[in-house]
């Protein structure tokens, strides 16, 4: 991936305001990682005892959700592609498969998608609902529920990884800008088509669509898209969800207590309750979390999935870091710290070594157990440092390494 690319894409869409097509912005390794990590994505979804949230099935243009117990009792194999797996489910109909909120069903595909977009968010920042991502997949022909706009806020850039070309189509104009969500969607496809602008995506191609732009796209052959949703949040809704998430932190400041309120008190009297600084001290502390859990994990606003981990009996196993997904510390608090690590919040007990261990981690280090013991002790004993390299393990923040761990064994 070619940073500067990105950055020419970042300036065609007008800063992520307008329409815009970039040409081989990802690259064919990219495209064959990504389609096997979905097959990842869809064994991850099947296999939860809920299949009908996140997901739509058309078959002939109609919603026919009834075919996930199909996918569900014959879910797709690595060693087959998603189009052979496809024709088992559909055979020769037209059909397409629209999955919503990728990340949450594989952390290989999360780590793959981070990394593929890491370049625009060094160019164009961090949104502040964070990115999420969904698939379209299929020959289904025009997008079955029609010229349509996205949710305010979420503009979309769309990965199309093929094998088939798609079309796209966009109405930027203000006569249908400035229509509200939700208010309208153009069924009359052909007869609107003319008034849109067409733009050909062949395999490695991305489009950016601003949520206030309607369209629609085209895949008459089977193809696969990926859309990452870039989530900015309104004003009064950012305000509203910080002000709920800096009450759940339970931040004290104070040890003194309110006294009673007069039934007839004024408003100076109510204003006197407020104590602005502290609580915009609260707010403050909050919203550097917040950013800070994003920021740990991609930019993606799902924390990674837990999995069973577990440590080698060995004493001299290596573990190593992941530099797309930094860990973070808050040491405000001088009786635990805080990691923030893939989304989630991690509680330790204070030692002052471990700001540079995770400095040698985020740089992606290996680092042998042995060197781990020797910075953490002896304010950490065995105990902590085994709990702290488990906790890690299990929201693959870290990785054990496996290539040193072979050569360890055999010594």
């Amino acid at each position: 991936m070619n940073p500067s690319s990105w950055k020419s894409f970042f300036e065609d869409t007008h800063k992520l305001s307008k329409p815009a097509q970039a040409k081989q912005l990802i690259s064919k390794e990219d495209i064959s990682e990504t389609e096997v990590l979905l097959i990842n994505v869809l064994n991850g979804y099947l296999a939860n005892e809920v299949l009908n949230i996140g997901l739509k099935i058309y078959v002939n243009n109609e919603l026919r959700n009834d075919f996930i117990a199909k996918m569900a009792a014959n879910p797709p194999k690595p060693e087959y592609s998603l189009e052979s797996w496809t024709q088992q489910i559909f055979g020769d109909q037209k059909f397409g498969i629209i999955l919503m909120g990728l990340e949450q069903y594989s952390n290989s595909f999360t780590e793959k998608a981070a990394t593929i977009i890491r370049p625009l968010i060094e160019v164009a920042g961090l949104p502040l609902h964070g990115l999420s991502f969904l698939f379209f997949m299929g020959n289904y022909g025009f997008t079955p529920f029609g010229i349509h706009k996205d949710a305010p806020g979420e503009d979309g850039i769309l990965f199309h990884l093929g094998p088939g070309k798609k079309q796209f189509y966009t109405w930027d104009n203000p006569k249908y800008n400035t229509i509200k969500h939700q208010s309208k969607v153009f069924h009359n496809v052909s007869e609107m088509l003319p008034k849109g602008k067409v733009h050909e995506l062949a395999p490695g191609d991305a489009m950016f669509i601003a949520h206030y732009v309607y369209h629609i796209a085209n895949t008459p052959e089977f193809s696969v898209s990926v859309v990452l949703d870039y989530i900015n949040p309104s004003k009064d809704l950012f305000e509203n969800e910080l002000i709920k998430e800096t009450a759940e932190e339970n931040l004290i400041h104070h040890t003194k207590y309110e006294k009673p309120l007069k039934l007839d008190a004024s408003q100076s009297s109510l204003n006197e309750l407020l104590d602005i600084h502290s609580l915009q001290r609260k707010m403050e502390i909050a919203l550097r979390r917040k950013i800070t859990r994003l920021k740990s994990n991609g930019g993606i606003g799902k924390k990674s999935n837990k999995i069973k981990a577990s440590i080698p009996s060995m004493n001299n196993f290596v573990v190593k870091g992941k530099e797309i997904f930094p860990i973070y510390l808050d040491e405000q608090d001088p009786k635990n710290i805080l990691l923030f690590a893939r989304g989630h919040r991690i509680v330790k007990k204070p030692n002052p070594k471990l700001s540079q261990l995770i400095d040698q981690l985020n740089k992606g280090e290996s680092i042998k157990l042995v060197a781990i013991k020797q910075q953490m002790e002896p304010l950490w004993d065995l105990i902590e440092i085994f709990s702290f390299i488990q906790d890690l393990l299990s929201i693959e923040a870290i990785i054990l390494d496996s290539t040193t761990n072979e050569i360890a064994e055999h010594k």
